[in-house]
C-alpha cells in the first residue's frame, strides 16, 4: 500500500479511521444494516468496536444473525480480538491469519460443523472459543497452537476429555462446562499453569485427587455434577478465590475448607449439607457466599456472628431459597 493510501482517513460516525478499516465497516453495515458503534471497552454482551489512533482494535459482533464476514477483515493490521458469538457462521476469511497482532478468537454458538485447520497457523493466538457449535469432533491439532493460554471446550457433547489435551501445559484456563462428561482423568495434574478450571453441568461423580497438584489454581467450578465429597487433596489448593460447588450431592463440608484464606466467592448451594465448619470463619475475605437450599439447622453463634461481619464489609449472602 502507498505512503499517501497508508495516510489516508475517513470519518466512520464520529471516529476517524484509516481508509482499509472505514472500508471493512461499511462492508460490515451492508451485511447488518446498521451502523457499527463505537465502544470504550467489551464486555460478553456488547457490540461493536474498539479503535485506537485510527486502527481497530477489537471487534464484538456477538447476536447479529451474521452468515458472513467480509474478507477485507485481513486488512485490520490491528486487530486483535474477535468476539462474533451467536451468529450463523459457519466459516470464516482465511486471511485473518495475516494479522500479526491477533490474539483472541471467539467463535462460540455458530453452526461450524469443522474447526478449520488453518488455525493452527495463527502466530501468537492466546485464546480460541469454540464452544457451543455443532462439531463433529475436536481436532487433535489444536494442541500445536504452543501459544494458546485460555480454550474453550463447552457445549460440545464430549463424552471425554481429549487425550492431547495434557500436552497443553501452557494453559491457563480450560473451559468444560455443559458436555457429557463423567470423569476427569488423572493427568490433569499435568497441567500446571492452570488458574481457571470449568467442569459445570457435566455428570462427574468422583473427582481425581491429582487436582489437588494444581497449586496456581484460583478458580475452579464444578456446578451441577453429581459429586458426594471433595477429595482431602483439595486442601492444598490454598491460592482459590473461587469455589463452586452449586447443585451436587455434598452432605459435608471439610473442615480445610477454612485454609482457602484467599477465597472471595464460595457457591455451595443446592446440596445436602447441614452444617458448616467451624473453620469457615477463617474466610476474612468473601464477596459472595451463596448457601441457600440445603438442609440447614441452627447455625452455631459463632458462625451467625462471623456472618453478620461479613455482610458488614458487603458480602452477599445467600440463605434462603
Amino acid at each position: 500500500m502507498s505512503e499517501s493510501n497508508e495516510n489516508q482517513f475517513e470519518n466512520y460516525n464520529g471516529t476517524s479511521l484509516h481508509k482499509e478499516e472505514y472500508n471493512f465497516l461499511m462492508s460490515l453495515e451492508a451485511i447488518t444494516g446498521s451502523k457499527i458503534p463505537s465502544l470504550q471497552s467489551l464486555n460478553r454482551s456488547m457490540y461493536g468496536f474498539i479503535a485506537k489512533k485510527g486502527r481497530i482494535l477489537a471487534l464484538a459482533l456477538q447476536g447479529q444473525s451474521l452468515a458472513v464476514i467480509s474478507d477485507n477483515i485481513g486488512d485490520l493490521k490491528s486487530l486483535n480480538y474477535l468476539w462474533v458469538a451467536n451468529n450463523k457462521l459457519t466459516s470464516l476469511p482465511e486471511n485473518l491469519t495475516k494479522l500479526k497482532a491477533f490474539s483472541q478468537l471467539h467463535i462460540q454458538n455458530n453452526r461450524f460443523s469443522i474447526v478449520p485447520e488453518w488455525f493452527k497457523n495463527f502466530k501468537w493466538l492466546k485464546a480460541l472459543n469454540i464452544g457451543g457449535n455443532p462439531l463433529e469432533e475436536v481436532p487433535s491439532w489444536i494442541s500445536k497452537i504452543k501459544t494458546l493460554e485460555h480454550l474453550y471446550l463447552f457445549g460440545l457433547k464430549l463424552q471425554k476429555i481429549p487425550d492431547w489435551v495434557k500436552s497443553m501445559t501452557q494453559l491457563t484456563r480450560l473451559v468444560l462446562y455443559k458436555n457429557e462428561l463423567k470423569e476427569i482423568p488423572s493427568w490433569f495434574s499435568e497441567l500446571k499453569n492452570l488458574r481457571e478450571l470449568t467442569f459445570g453441568d457435566n455428570h462427574i461423580s468422583e473427582l481425581p485427587s491429582e487436582i489437588g497438584n494444581l497449586s496456581n489454581l484460583i478458580e475452579l467450578s464444578l456446578y451441577r455434577n453429581s459429586l458426594i465429597y471433595l477429595p482431602d487433596s483439595y486442601k492444598n489448593l490454598t491460592n482459590l478465590q473461587d469455589l463452586n460447588i452449586f447443585g451436587n450431592n455434598i452432605s459435608q463440608l471439610p473442615e480445610w475448607i477454612g485454609n482457602f484464606e484467599k477465597l472471595t466467592n464460595l457457591i455451595i448451594s443446592k446440596n445436602n449439607l447441614s452444617e458448616l465448619p467451624a473453620s469457615i470463619i477463617e474466610l476474612k475475605n468473601l464477596r459472595t457466599f451463596w448457601l441457600e437450599e440445603n438442609n440447614w439447622k441452627d447455625f452455631k453463634p459463632e458462625i451467625n456472628s462471623w456472618m453478620e461481619e461479613l455482610k458488614s464489609k458487603g458480602c452477599r449472602i445467600k440463605i434462603e431459597k
